[in-house]
């Protein structure tokens, strides 16, 4: 007997209430892993307990000729005829299943399993939405209920919750609930949402920023990290969380904050951050100054997107393209890297005009090195994505006898991002004033160009006199250098 007609002998015998537990469990079996046989089950459940109900209210033999016709016409195939004893043996097995639905699936773990996949597939489809998508660009995937996965979401798109998942530094995501309030994500990020009454959100990695309106009393909008759990009646804030820290910087209102290893709860006011780790006090602290000299620090450690390569005694430490396929060019594939800037517990860098970025690495072959910025504006809200390389200003980079490039992007020819273009009324439309998120790199050769970064520094127009750094090293400006 071949597996799908076991199946349907199975499944018709189950609803006459004739299988031993060994065929109960080897049913539960097939449903679990088919989900096609599970809707044919819950199809063939419902048609017979449809059945049952015009037995009841019409004579026995014009009910078997009406019901037995509407059953054959869908499968295109002639009807029966019905015989007395024949129709008696169905409601016989119409009235087994309407006692085994609340006694016989009680029996044993696989009958429950099978109640449950019969109760799941009958439940409706459609939920209410929460929120609806006002923006995004770069490449996102939401996850709904179910398990039900959209790479193509758009632009008005209404979610009844989810998982949203930014899978490229140039990801960006806006979302905004029922009542006013939104949130955002940028980069490689992972946020999961939902709202019964109460906004709940998970934050699993990434950066997240809110602007969130007054939230009824008693339900605060909950926002749960790996170190910390955040309760937010309406404020705006930044958040950016990893695998052994949250950093929340307030920009207005007040969020209350709870370590999640020690039970510890602190309230953070407007203009202030706090950051949540194990071995760091919990008390707030006034957002530092800005600065606007930046280099980053690859000796450090991972971070960002692609490979961390740590430093030899032959070369530094760098950040390595890794392959990267756009969703909306799946034929395109480019050598893609990224390095955060800006983090929640450092002084923001913010892009002043006239500034110059310096890109210095490796490459295999001569190439051109494509390179953009993510900015946010004070309070955290996205303010956009520029590249400086677009156009014919940007020459291909000239590599030395080792492969070493140095290629300066001048902050005049940063034009708007094109995956963003769409949004241009509504976003910043120069990076000039605005805090540095990220920087990002990549080449489109064709194939591997061996892209490293070893090193990205943001100089601003005016260098005053070296100075000795907190490192012990001399720095060209007074202000400190940004985080990595």
């Amino acid at each position: 007997m071949n597996e799908k007609h076991d199946l349907e002998e199975l499944m018709d015998r189950q609803l006459r209430g004739e299988l031993d537990e060994s065929e109960t469990e080897r049913l539960a079996e097939l449903l679990d892993s088919d989900p096609t046989a599970r809707r044919e089950f819950v199809e063939h459940a419902q048609w017979d307990t449809r059945f049952a109900e015009v037995l009841r209210e019409k004579d026995v033999e014009e009910c078997a000729d009406a019901m037995f016709a509407e059953r054959t016409a869908t499968k295109h195939e002639r009807p029966p005829r019905i015989t007395l004893p024949r129709l008696l043996l169905a409601v016989s097995a119409v009235v087994i299943v309407t006692l085994s639905v609340g006694l016989l699936y009680q029996q044993s773990s696989a009958n429950r399993r099978i109640a449950e996949i019969t109760k799941v597939n009958q439940r409706p489809m459609a939920e209410p939405p929460i929120a609806k998508i006002t923006g995004l660009s770069g490449t996102l995937i939401w996850t709904g209920d179910r398990g039900r996965i959209v790479r193509d979401v758009t632009v008005g798109t209404k979610l009844p919750g989810g998982t949203i998942e930014g899978m490229a530094p140039d990801s960006w995501f806006e979302l905004e609930f029922n009542d006013g309030s939104t949130v955002m994500i940028s980069g490689t990020t992972m946020l999961t949402f939902a709202d019964a009454g109460q906004k709940e959100l998970r934050l699993r990695e990434g950066i997240f920023s809110a602007n969130v309106v007054p939230q009824p009393e008693g339900k605060p909008m909950l926002i749960h990290t790996r170190s910390a759990l955040l309760k937010v009646l309406g404020t705006q804030f930044g958040v950016e969380a990893n695998l052994t820290s949250t950093v929340l910087n307030v920009s207005e209102g007040k969020v209350r904050v709870r370590r999640l290893s020690d039970g510890s709860e602190v309230d953070v006011p407007a203009k202030h951050q706090v950051v949540v780790e194990d071995d760091r006090d919990l008390t707030p602290e006034l957002v530092p100054d800005s600065v606007h000299h930046w280099k980053s620090r690859l000796h450090r450690g991972p971070g960002g997107y692609g490979k961390w390569l740590p430093a030899t005694a032959q070369q530094s430490g760098s950040q390595k393209a890794t392959p990267f396929v756009p969703s909306k060019y799946p034929k395109v594939t480019l050598y893609l890297l990224s390095i955060p800037v800006s983090r929640s517990d450092s002084s923001p860098v913010v892009v002043q005009p006239d500034s110059q970025f310096v890109v210095r690495g490796r490459l295999n072959k001569r190439a051109r090195v494509h390179f953009g910025i993510g900015v946010r504006h004070v309070n955290g809200e996205f303010a956009g994505k520029f590249r400086g390389d677009l156009g014919d200003r940007q020459p291909i980079s000239e590599l030395d006898s080792e492969g070493h490039f140095e290629a300066v992007y001048r902050l005049g020819d940063f034009t708007l991002d094109p995956c963003v273009r769409d949004r241009k009324d509504k976003l910043a439309g120069k990076p000039e004033g605005l805090v540095l998120n990220a920087v990002w790199a990549f080449t489109h050769t064709g194939g591997p160009s061996g892209l490293e970064v070893t090193e990205v520094e943001l100089i601003p127009p005016v260098r005053h006199a070296p100075q000795h750094d907190a490192d012990g090293g001399n720095s060209k400006h007074k202000d400190t250098e940004g985080k990595r």
